[in-house]
């Protein structure tokens, strides 16, 4: 890739990390903080830091591989290859959510087809 490719790449993961962090701390502060959330759309990974309520550190959390699919006016998400740093949870993951479609919300698909 060009460098201006990567840069621009790169501006708009950052972007979407921000946006990423903003939503997932609404979604996760029920069972803890949202540390930090990095997405590399071009290897399409997604990194993630929760400290959950009782736990002395961070997970970690990685997903190795995101897709993100249209189904005529809904899109979604599906997860593959997750690994956390917490055994039991990375198989509660494997379990529950890879492999599975998850509704993005109307408003964030919207952004999502003028981003990606």
């Amino acid at each position: 890739m060009s460098l201006i490719t990567d840069l621009a790449r790169q501006g708009k993961d950052r972007a979407l990390s921000r946006t990423l962090m903003v939503l997932g701390r609404k979604f996760v502060s029920k069972y803890g903080t949202l540390c930090d959330i990095r997405l590399d759309s071009h290897e399409r990974k997604i990194e993630l830091q929760v400290l959950l309520k009782g736990e002395p550190a961070p997970i970690e959390v990685l997903i190795n591989r995101y897709d993100i699919v249209s189904e005529g006016e809904n899109s979604y998400v599906i997860f593959h290859d997750i690994t956390v740093s917490r055994e039991w949870m990375k198989i509660l993951a494997e379990d529950h959510l890879c492999g599975k479609k998850f509704e993005i919300p109307h408003k964030y698909a919207r952004l999502l087809d003028v981003i990606i």
